[in-house]
């Protein structure tokens, strides 16, 4: 997945790191079950992404159903980044 938003860079390379597949080879639209992430791994993967990045992603929104993609999770959690940095400027 290829972006020039730094953020939306760094997220896509942790998921990358997280689940061993090069960074290139993810899209918005990859569902993160084809990239062996079941749903107790998407949980844990949440959690590292909060610790990683200072964030805390609530367990109601767009991350909690079955069909969670790529795109979904990375530009989640760059509208939460985002908004912490709103916050504190």
């Amino acid at each position: 997945m290829q972006t020039d938003d730094p953020a939306v860079a760094e997220i896509v390379d942790f998921i990358s790191g997280e689940v061993g597949v090069d960074s290139n080879l993810l899209t918005p639209e990859t569902p993160v079950a084809e990239l062996g992430i079941s749903s107790l791994d998407l949980i844990e993967t949440i959690f590292k992404l909060e610790s990683r990045f200072g964030i805390e992603i609530p367990n109601d929104g767009p991350l909690s159903g079955n069909d969670v993609t790529v795109g979904t999770l990375v530009q989640h959690v760059a509208d939460l980044l985002a908004a912490q940095k709103a916050k504190t400027a």
